[in-house]
């Protein structure tokens, strides 16, 4: 489409390059966005979850702290909310749903003006050919019976450009709405996975945690018994190297003078 048409398709053509423009701009600020927050980056995610599945948090945590985008930081939350104790689980889920919303919206951003491209384009395509007929016919109507079917035919293929340029703009910004809205359903679906196995695993933590402390306990137990028998050992070796200490006595009268 050369100027020339631009031009022939009248004052509609200004808002339809206008919207054109904005769509191309958030398209190529969305590729950016989802290329600088690393959504397409999963390979994170199985090593992760094998660590927080053995309970290995800090290792998980560990995992994590080079990883970016909303996936990874919404497993980040999950695990510092699951083991935080003095948290409960209402408050839990408040922050996680949080935390993940506010990362949605940021990914969300300009999807309603993409999706306002695709549904005015036509619109205003629509508009401008109509109202390019009405001036067509107002042509004619002054023509009286002098009509010039030239007139006519150019009248009206002029009239049609804008709903063909709005129909230009509006497939590929419906294409490219669907083909955005679904990599976001995507890390929608793949955040709600990961929080729903990290929170489901949170009594397995409390079972481990228990039974550490178990084996703390138990180990405890042991080095004191250890400790004891021990002391019993040495007051038993005293007892013994005393009583030695008296037979000798009694038995050698110069073991007496010494």
């Amino acid at each position: 489409m050369d100027f020339s048409m631009i031009v022939k398709g009248g004052v509609t053509m200004i808002p339809l390059l206008s919207l054109s423009v904005y769509a191309l701009a958030v398209c190529v600020y969305k590729a950016l966005q989802f290329a600088g927050s690393r959504i397409f980056d999963t390979r994170f995610i199985v090593p992760v979850m094998e660590h927080v599945k053995r309970g290995e948090l800090t290792d998980a945590e560990l995992k994590l702290r080079d990883a970016k985008g909303p996936v990874a930081l919404i497993m980040k939350v999950a695990i510092t909310c699951v083991t935080n104790r003095d948290m409960s689980l209402r408050t839990r889920e408040a922050e996680i749903a949080r935390v993940g919303s506010a990362e949605i919206r940021k990914l969300e951003t300009h999807m309603r003006g993409l999706e306002m491209v695709a549904t005015t384009s036509p619109l205003l395509g629509l508009l401008g050919t109509v109202t390019g007929m009405v001036a067509v016919f107002a042509t004619l109507s002054d023509a009286g019976s002098r009509v010039d079917p030239a007139l006519l035919a150019g009248g009206i293929w002029e009239a049609l450009i804008t709903t063909v340029t709005g129909l230009v703009i509006a497939v590929p910004a419906v294409a490219a709405y669907y083909v955005i809205d679904g990599i976001i359903e995507k890390v929608r679906a793949t955040m709600r996975d990961v929080t729903v196995q990290i929170l489901s695993l949170e009594d397995e933590y409390m079972r481990n945690e228990k039974e550490q402390e178990k084996r703390e306990l138990m180990e405890r137990e042991r080095k004191l018994r250890e400790l004891q028998e021990a002391q019993e050992r040495a007051l038993e070796q005293v007892r013994t190297t005393a009583q030695s200490s008296s037979t000798l006595r009694l038995l050698s009268p110069s073991y007496n003078r010494i």
